[in-house]
């Protein structure tokens, strides 16, 4: 070996000791120190295999393909059973049926979030929330369906429970003979069967469901509900016709008259009055005009300068319908454009503390401010009451359709199961549900009927709106506003 050879061999010599020497003093500087376990909670919340060892492409077939293939490494076996009760229940996944199904090409982890788990299983089940938006009820379904799991409606076993712990209606492990079957079928059932939900909507049923499956609710409903787009039966068209042929008579009859001076021609009417309204909005004067609809027509203005009382009395049952109709509208629109929004989910809900608390307060102030009439009508009855007697009819239809809605309410809150703490919010629905519970018949057969009544009476309402004295709600509007147009 030259020189040149010693030269090199000492450097190689010299890097390697470098190298040794620096792993000999990290190992010093660590010894006896053990590393300790991943923590099994962090933050209050367990900590599950998937949140590390998660597959980075399952939003690819491929990492679909390759999470299914890893449980049905198991779940393809007969031997792949669980013994619940001395039964053996079978966990076994058809392959072929995944394969044919909605949901070839979603990894069993993107629906079973919990399932990595030790032990091996399923808290909570498969997440259908996580992709799809819930119903609200803007469909052919009657309500939105919150306190249901998906899969007790669109699985295909009809064994159903309601479970306490979890306020929700869900599959049951047992069938009606008691006996426990296993919930691994990945078909879905066909819900354009008109049958289909009878597993909970029937006699006798233990989840607190109506015995009849009732309609949505029909467009016309939104001046106190959150509506579809539908019109609904054929009592609800009735309904719909007596109103438009009410508002085309009444806009007859005020076509009748002289309008900017023009007393014959129906066209020109019309015409004047289209102009008028055009000219009006799209006027430097539109802010003025809004002053004067907000203060004469909302808050009526004129009525309080007439008679304090009369107008205290109005404004009870006047504003809280006003601000209903409102609401609803306004949940129509969110629900719409954001249907997953958390905001949507609160107005939607009937048992949220929000929307239970407004609805009972406007039915309350409403039923006041009828008792406040009746009063006027049938006991004071000052000299303008005298002319005024078809209001009584519209009085009553309301103050009907308010006791309705509250005897409704409160059957549902009891049939249902709705706890306490989420009850509570219904100051007047809760209280009659307690007091109902007294009665024991058979609330799921009653409930139907009472919901039928409350749709008939507001069904009624709503056709008599432009013929009796309240169609005074469409004109004074109009009138107000070609009055100032032509000032």
């Amino acid at each position: 070996m030259g020189k040149r050879g010693v030269g090199k061999f000492i450097k190689r010599m010299l890097c390697l000791s470098i190298c040794l020497g620096s792993l000999f003093f990290a190992w010093q500087v660590n010894a006896g120190e053990i590393k300790p376990m991943m923590p099994p909670q962090l933050e209050g919340k367990t900590r599950d295999c998937l949140d590390c060892h998660r597959s980075p492409n399952l939003e690819t077939n491929a990492g679909a393909f390759a999470s299914q293939a890893f449980c049905l490494e198991c779940h393809h076996k007969n031997e792949c059973i669980k013994t619940i009760d001395k039964a053996k229940v079978s966990l076994k996944i058809d392959p072929e049926k995944i394969r044919k199904g909605r949901h070839a090409f979603v990894g069993c982890i993107q629906c079973h979030t919990d399932v990595a788990r030790s032990p091996h299983q399923s808290k909570t089940g498969a997440q259908c929330l996580s992709c799809h938006p819930f119903h609200n009820g803007a469909g052919e379904i009657h309500a939105p369906h919150l306190r249901v799991q998906c899969q007790a409606c669109h699985g295909v076993s009809k064994f159903v429970y309601f479970d306490k712990h979890t306020d929700l209606v869900r599959p049951a492990h047992i069938n009606g003979k008691k006996t426990p079957i296993g919930l691994t079928d990945h078909d879905l059932q066909n819900t354009t069967q008109g049958d289909f939900c009878n597993r909970c909507h029937k006699p006798g049923n233990a989840v607190g469901a109506a015995h009849a499956v009732l309609p949505p609710k029909s467009f016309i409903c939104i001046m106190c509900h959150d509506v579809s787009l539908s019109v609904g039966g054929p009592l609800f068209w009735v309904a719909l016709i007596f109103l438009v042929l009410g508002i085309f008579l009444t806009l007859h009859f005020w076509f009748q008259g002289s309008v900017q001076g023009e007393e014959k021609s129906t066209h020109r009417k019309i015409g004047l009055v289209s102009e008028s309204l055009w000219s009006t909005f799209f006027s430097k004067k539109f802010f003025t005009l809004l002053k004067t609809v907000l203060l004469d027509v909302l808050l009526q203005r004129r009525l309080l300068q007439e008679s304090v009382k009369r107008w205290f009395i109005h404004s009870l049952i006047f504003l809280p319908i006003l601000f209903r109709f409102s609401l609803s509208l306004f949940t129509f629109f969110v629900s719409r454009i954001g249907p997953e929004s958390p905001l949507a989910v609160v107005l939607i809900d009937k048992n949220s503390g929000f929307t239970a608390f407004v609805n009972d307060l406007c039915g309350i102030l409403i039923l006041l401010g009828i008792v406040l009439a009746a009063l006027q009508r049938l006991i004071i009855k000052p000299p303008h009451v005298v002319a005024e007697t078809k209001d009584n009819l519209a009085l009553l239809l309301i103050g009907l359709l308010i006791l309705l809605g509250f005897l409704a309410e409160g059957v549902r809150i009891l049939m249902t199961q709705v706890p306490t703490e989420v009850g509570i919010y219904s100051f007047i629905g809760y209280p009659i549900s307690r007091l109902l519970s007294f009665i024991h018949i058979e609330w799921t057969a009653v409930y139907p009927w009472l919901w039928w009544a409350h749709a008939v009476v507001g069904a009624a309402f709503v056709a008599y709106l432009p013929f009796g004295k309240m169609r005074h709600i469409f004109n004074t509007p109009l009138t107000l506003l070609l009055n100032y147009k032509m000032k």
